[in-house]
């Protein structure tokens, strides 16, 4: 095989052979020319994001453990024994190639992640996007969700939040992004992977090692999709949750146990990015004897057992004398273990196999050696300008059909169909689950509970990058604080196509420029995340989908606010209520649906200082006093908002009657901020009076009128709804394919 065909094969340019070439003084031999391409792929190396994520905030009062390790983490509250470890990732090729396994290992990848900080998961989360109206895109949606579930299910962790959205540019590159939330002793050290020292035990504990998953960081996660997914199964791993259940109870056991170095979980790249980081991160080299490595199968050779993304398997250090109580351990949850190499004092990796050392080469060459691209001076300024778009002077057509459309449309229907197929009560901590925008969560033994909320609008970035990535913070945030929490961190997830394209690439300095924009002006530490890069197929990228994962902290977890009204006479009033006029519906589902001119204007830009004073106003005891129900508005706009507060209510609970019904821009514009609330007549007046001093703008658009199931829309254009008419447009049966096989 030729050098060009050689490196080409593995995922690498000829720059980046070129500079390998360089740090090793010579060039690669096979194997370890398969350990660059796996280290220095898009998926592990971060090549092309690392220098837009350095823009993003990292510190805060709260944070423990920042990014760099298997997960960040933060403190619950002052005074709290418990840190909070968190974080998101992404499955999305393997996704699209065999939907249920891809979505059930991501599931399990990032539970380990969790794990591997010796924090014990409490709660998944999941974004899904998928194409819109086809019969593929249906059947992919119910595996993936089978996926999710099939794993989360299974291990006894329970899915509380998550969001779907649907368009054409998912058909055949669907999104899979799963957080997962864990709880450890505070004042404990997270484990990590640093902490490895010369004379340690690198022991693997867990499934044995197959052929299954090789090359899926360098191939199948870091390219587009050009080929058929047939071509790509073999690069797709085989989750056993009932083993990760296994692994998981020994792997804590084990964190944070005398004489346990580090721990690291192995994902992507498997032995090869699980061994380097470690030695990395702890300033050591390491020598491996792949002939004591539990194989599945016979004849498997070094590049195979190296490359191997065979799942359920963690990496511990161990001091020696902490070899037995390991081996109980592993004997205990019936799990395999073996002592496969040892620390040592240079900053080499050698591998052994079949009694020749097949592969020596500096452990920091695969992990921080590859040639990074760096953003050009002036480029955070310039995507932030705000796009020159014509504003139509008109805004679409309202009112009763215009509502029904906006109901049915699939990125506004009820979940449902979904959430019901995963078990989101497991653990008895659940007190609000997955039928709002952020779930609440006891924390047995502990005052504060936890608020968690997850979103990824990525028809907002459709039309301005930056502004909707703003806007997802806020969104995440407001979430959380609705339910009467305060948010402690995100953890975040970017998505986007192939980052050698100079606009593709621009989108993504737009996401992360307006996530740290928004992150900042909020006081909010990104502690995490994932970057998923390639999602492109037959050169149609997907739409830049940034997933924001936020953390908070409840005071009165047993008692959080109310989702939806349980009685008639409230007064409906909207926080941050839109200027008006076209410019207002940028991003939303009717301006999609209404086609040309108005699909195509921008979302519109968060006024952060105002947002800032939101959160504040949100987070505040008094906010609760009078109030009835409280929803953050997402997709379908305050409509919608308002819609599914009087859907999950009682029938016997009134029905909304609103204010100047035939303000399009009003009732259907989704721009950052708003927030619907049910507050008593008779505390309106103070209440509004200190969301004034607060610096909060808002005005009622409506009321909860006794003894009708009919929503009214008086004015010049007057409309209404039964109840019966919306929740058929609104829910939907469960998520099933017109397809089967």
């Amino acid at each position: 095989m030729s050098g060009s065909t050689a490196y080409e094969a593995v995922g690498l340019t000829a720059a980046e052979f070129e500079a390998a070439c360089r740090l090793l003084g010579r060039e690669p031999n096979p194997l370890e020319l398969g350990l660059l391409g796996a280290m220095w792929s898009e998926h592990c190396s971060y090549k092309s994001s690392k220098g837009l994520l350095a823009w993003l905030p990292h510190e805060g009062p709260a944070v423990v453990a920042g990014p760099g390790g298997n997960a960040g983490v933060v403190h619950l509250a002052p005074g709290s024994g418990v840190d909070v470890a968190f974080k998101i990732e992404s499955h999305n090729h393997p996704s699209y190639v065999e939907p249920v396994e891809g979505a059930a290992t991501g599931v399990g990848g990032i539970i380990r992640d969790v794990v591997a900080m010796g924090a014990r998961p409490v709660a998944l989360l999941d974004s899904l996007r998928f194409g819109r109206g086809d019969a593929h895109s249906a059947l992919l949606e119910d595996r993936v969700v089978e996926g999710v579930g099939k794993y989360g299910n299974a291990i006894g962790i329970p899915t509380v939040a998550g969001e779907v959205a649907y368009a054409p540019v998912y058909a055949r590159n669907p999104l899979v992004n799963v957080m997962c939330v864990g709880i450890a002793p505070h004042g404990r050290p997270p484990v990590g992977a640093g902490g490895a020292r010369p004379g340690g035990l690198l022991v693997l504990m867990g499934q044995r090692t197959g052929r299954d998953g090789i090359h899926g960081a360098s191939l199948l996660a870091s390219r587009d999709l050009t080929r058929e997914g047939e071509d790509q199964r073999p690069t797709v791993q085989v989750g056993d949750p009932f083993t990760g259940k296994l692994l998981m109870e020994a792997t804590l056991a084990l964190a944070g146990a005398p004489g346990v170095q580090a721990v690291q979980d192995l994902g992507a790249a498997g032995l090869t990015s699980a061994v380097s980081e470690v030695l990395v991160q702890s300033g050591a080299g390491g020598e491996l004897d792949l002939d004591r490595v539990p194989c599945r199968e016979r004849g498997m050779t070094a590049y195979e057992i190296m490359l191997s993304e065979s799942q359920e398997r963690m990496l511990l250090v161990i001091d020696p004398g902490a070899w037995e109580r390991v081996r109980e351990t592993a004997a205990h949850w019936e799990l395999e273990v073996a002592v496969i190499g040892s620390v040592t004092t240079d900053d080499r990796l050698r591998i052994r196999h079949q009694g020749a050392v097949v592969a020596d080469l500096p452990a920091r060459v695969l992990v921080t050696g590859c040639p990074r691209r760096q953003p050009d001076p002036g480029l955070a300024e310039a995507v932030r300008a705000a796009p020159a778009v014509p504003v139509p002077e008109t805004v679409p057509s309202g009112g009763r059909e215009a509502a029904l459309a906006v109901l049915a449309d699939p990125d506004v229907r009820d979940r449902a169909a979904i959430y019901t197929r995963y078990d989101w009560t497991i653990q008895t901590n659940t007190v609000q689950g997955p039928d709002g925008e952020a779930a609440v969560l006891r924390v047995k033994g502990e005052r504060e509970g936890l608020a968690l909320a997850i979103a990824g609008p990525g028809r907002w970035c459709a039309v301005d990058p930056y502004a909707g990535a703003m806007g997802a913070v806020v969104r995440a945030a407001l979430a959380v604080a609705a339910t009467g929490a305060r948010p402690l961190g995100i953890t975040d997830g970017l998505n986007a196509g192939n980052p050698d394209r100079p606009q593709v690439y621009r989108q993504l300095a737009a996401l992360a420029a307006g996530i740290a924009d928004a992150a900042r002006a909020l006081g909010l530490p990104v502690v995490g995340g994932n970057v998923s890069l390639h999602n492109e197929t037959a050169g149609e990228p997907i739409w830049p989908t940034p997933v924001i994962g936020m953390v908070g902290g409840h005071p009165h977890p047993a008692r959080p606010r109310p989702r939806t009204w349980d009685r008639p006479g409230w007064q409906l009033v909207l926080l941050n209520p839109p200027a008006g006029g076209p410019a207002a519906l940028g991003g939303s589902v009717l301006a999609l649906q209404a086609g040309s001119p108005w699909d195509g204007l921008p979302y519109p830009r968060a006024d952060l200082e105002r947002m800032a004073l939101t959160l504040a106003a949100l987070e505040a005891p008094w906010f609760g006093e009078g109030l009835g129900a409280v929803r953050v508005v997402t997709d379908g706009g305050p409509l919608a908002a308002v819609v599914r507060m009087w859907l999950q209510a009682p029938e016997t609970a009134g029905a909304p009657r609103l204010e100047a019904g035939e303000d399009v821009s009003l009732w259907f514009g989704e721009g950052p901020g708003q927030v619907v609330a049910a507050v008593d007549p008779e505390h309106l007046a103070a209440w509004g009076a200190r969301l004034e001093a607060a610096g909060v703008p808002w005005r009622v658009i409506g009321r909860v009128d006794p003894g009708t199931t009919v929503l009214e829309a008086p004015g010049r254009r007057a409309w209404r709804l039964e109840r019966r008419e919306a929740d058929r447009a609104w829910r939907v049966r469960p998520v099933r394919s017109p397809v089967e096989g």
